[in-house]
């Protein structure tokens, strides 16, 4: 079932874990978008650092485990691949605010664990939920010409890998009782720039993508790393190994209902 929760009311916060006491608290809520971070620091901070330092000491008082959800713009981008080993360099406010984020998982308990991801995808509900999913907006508006990124190199991952993936490591750290805690990374395979997303998009569902410029210089904006692409030993030398959706055929099921036949 279902519970709504205000992440940003502490003492919301600690009655709701303490009256389910689940085994496993898995924190994926945050303000997920760099622009918006940048401009609204202060909320943004509220939601990716205050609130998981809150969901953390709740977890710890209701004996629960908890998997923190962070980004791949943890990392500056120059020296890819990324082992969870390597030190963070975050380019934006977003990536500091999700590793100040960890910062406060890992102050909290050494039992919990931090697993960084790329640029998700998955089903929606409305194309705007998803920074994968908006770009066929751009691609069915024909009448205007865009501009799209053809310089940093993203990696997008399909949700219900994810979701496997979290399913396996709290089966472990549940069933099995291994230790698993600390920094891990998963990436899904396919190397792209926003622009590749678009015109494999284009190119399945037989669309236009003439006024779509590529751009191939960083965006003036919002800093963001080049290439932060993930690494996934740690979680492979553990056993822990999902299958990951190819893009193509991962957004194409995802896009089909909001493309006219």
């Amino acid at each position: 079932s279902l519970h709504k929760l205000d992440l940003t009311d502490e003492k919301e916060v600690f009655q709701t874990v303490s009256k389910f006491k689940p085994d496993v608290i898995i924190h994926c809520a945050a303000e997920r978008r760099p622009d918006i971070v940048e401009n609204n620091e202060e909320a943004s901070y509220k939601l990716n650092v205050e609130a998981t330092m809150a969901l953390c000491k709740a977890a710890v008082e209701s004996s629960s485990w908890l998997l923190y959800i962070s980004t791949d713009y943890v990392f500056d981008g120059t020296s890819p691949p990324y082992n969870v080993t390597d030190a963070p360099n975050p380019l934006n406010k977003y990536g500091l605010s999700k590793l100040q984020g960890e910062k406060a998982v890992q102050s909290i308990s050494s039992d919990f664990a931090i697993l960084r991801v790329p640029l998700l995808y998955g089903q929606v509900e409305f194309l705007e939920e998803s920074a994968v999913t908006i770009l066929l907006k751009s691609i069915l508006n024909s009448g205007v010409t865009l501009h799209s990124s053809h310089y940093e190199r993203r990696y997008p991952t399909h949700c219900d890998d994810l979701a496997s993936l979290i399913m396996l490591i709290s089966e472990k750290k549940c069933f099995q009782q291994e230790k698993i805690s600390g920094v891990f990374h998963w990436s899904g395979n396919d190397n792209m720039t926003k622009y590749d997303m678009m015109i494999a998009m284009a190119d399945i569902f037989g669309l236009d993508m003439s006024h779509i410029v590529a751009d191939d210089k960083s965006n003036p904006g919002t800093k963001r790393p080049y290439n932060a692409h993930l690494s996934s030993e740690r979680l492979e030398n553990l056993g822990i190994k999902v299958d990951r959706t190819p893009f193509r055929n991962g957004i194409k099921d995802v896009l089909c209902p909001f493309v006219s036949s």
